[in-house]
């Protein structure tokens, strides 16, 4: 009986000793500790997830993990990172190879890419560093978007000084050469009244017109000193001279304001300097934009939060069959469908292009099926279900998707449903429950989830 039981202890112990051997197996040929390898470094601005342990890929394999983070002496300098990589990699490890900091997903873990050299590079040598690149951080395109939306605006302000102080400039240059004129008109008014005068004088004194004459000619009487006395030219002379002056005045402000517009629209002007920052700054928001929309696509289908966004109503109708659908998959147990059904003959008109359109009927009737609808929950997921009768199951699909959409269209837009929460299933032909009791169906059919304990609790 004892040897029984000490067999049994033994065998205990055995397997327990074989299995801590397999498990430390395991583990040492996860960490690479059974592989060849050799040692690198690298060096990063931040280390914004890494820790000893953390995964290091090249080209997307595992290649090994990390050694050491080492604090740097002094703000300007960088994190210094020891890495361990598989032995049988080193020949893609060149150099010129760069790492990278990335992270599985939007909210995975992460970890050091190592990207492969070139074919003309050496081989790194044990202990050789490799360039880093820091990664770029959501904050730093917030920061970076901020300062390029301010240099827009100096830009904006300093040309509408600019262009201000140009018009000043020709204003001022108009009412120089408006007084030029004025002046010179009114000198000469002065010199025709004068002759005027001298005509008159001229005409009632014929018999004294060769006396007046030789006066003239020695310099006595009004002619005399009009045609002795040179002020009067001299005064039209320089009349002459300041509005030359002032019509070369007003070229050059001219000319300015030329060459300024010129170099405002040149194509590296300020105005083609603008167009492209903003360019960029709007390229820039719309890849960060389609970065989170692929993280939530991503937490939509991961597992932890898989249940979170169902039961919110996100579900994800493309990886839905329409088979799995008709059989109940978005009601299970949680929720039950309540469905309106719609006739394509009340809601359809095609216009000229042949397309499906929403008659002003089939706006009212699908008002009247919403009017049911609404009482329940905001929050519950409303499904547009198209159906179209073809003789082929493709068009069928195709016409009722778009039957489908324009309904959904005109329901997020009319009630003011969330997109996320209103969403459309093609399909075809098949009509399971439907009201002609064939199984067929030509139209749509309102479908909302609702979840169950709001019909036990008799809420809406």
């Amino acid at each position: 009986m004892e040897s029984k039981k000490g067999a049994l202890v033994g065998a205990f112990v055995v397997g327990g000793v074989l299995l801590f051997a397999v498990g430390l197996f395991m583990i040492g040929d996860r960490r690479l500790l059974f592989t060849g390898h050799f040692e690198a470094a690298t060096t990063f601005g931040k280390v914004t997830g890494l820790q000893v342990g953390t995964r290091v890929r090249l080209a997307g394999l595992d290649a090994g993990e990390v050694l050491e983070i080492r604090i740097p002496p002094r703000p300007s300098e960088r994190f210094l990172v020891r890495m361990r990589i598989r032995e049988d990699l080193r020949s893609l490890v060149r150099i010129d190879s760069a790492c990278t900091i990335q992270t599985d997903g939007l909210v995975g873990n992460a970890f050091i890419q190592v990207s492969p050299g070139t074919d003309s590079a050496p081989v790194i040598e044990a202990g050789g560093v490799l360039p880093g690149t820091d990664p770029i951080e959501f904050a730093d395109l917030v920061q970076e978007g901020r300062e390029t939306f301010r240099l827009v605006s100096r830009e904006f302000i300093d040309l509408t000084d600019d262009v201000s102080v140009t018009l000043a400039s020709l204003t001022k240059a108009v009412d120089t050469a408006d007084g030029v004129i004025a002046r010179a008109g009114d000198q000469m008014g002065e010199l025709g009244a004068g002759g005027r005068r001298i005509l008159g004088e001229a005409e009632r004194s014929v018999g004294d017109m060769r006396a007046i004459i030789e006066r003239a000619r020695a310099g006595e009487g009004t002619v005399g000193r009009l045609l002795t006395d040179t002020s009067v030219y001299d005064r039209i002379n320089a009349v002459t001279r300041e509005a030359a002056d002032s019509a070369r005045a007003f070229r050059e402000a001219s000319e300015s304001a030329r060459t300024a517009v010129r170099g405002f629209v040149a194509p590296d002007g300020a105005g083609t300097q603008m167009t492209q920052t903003i360019r960029n700054t709007l390229a820039g928001i719309e890849e960060v934009t389609s970065d989170l929309a692929e993280g939530t696509e991503a937490l939509k289908r991961n597992f932890l939060f898989r249940g979170f966004f169902r039961s919110r109503g996100f579900f994800d109708l493309d990886t839905i069959s329409r088979e799995a659908y008709q059989d109940g998959l978005l009601e299970r147990d949680k929720r039950t469908a309540v469905r309106i059904w719609l006739d394509a003959s009340m809601l359809f008109t095609r216009d000229a292009e042949g397309a499906e359109r929403l008659t002003p009927n089939g706006r009212r009737r699908i008002d009247s099926a919403m009017a049911q609808l609404v009482q329940y929950p905001r929050d519950s997921p409303l499904i547009v279900e198209g159906y179209a009768q073809t003789s082929e199951q493709e068009t069928a699909y195709l016409a009722s998707e778009d039957r489908a959409r324009v309904v959904r269209d005109y329901v997020v837009s009319r009630f003011r449903r969330q997109a996320t929460l209103t969403n459309i299933m093609p399909l075809g032909s098949e009509a399971k429950g439907s009201p002609s009791g064939d199984e067929r169906w030509e139209g749509v059919a309102l479908a909302l989830f609702v979840r169950n304990d709001v019909f036990r609790s008799g809420s809406r």
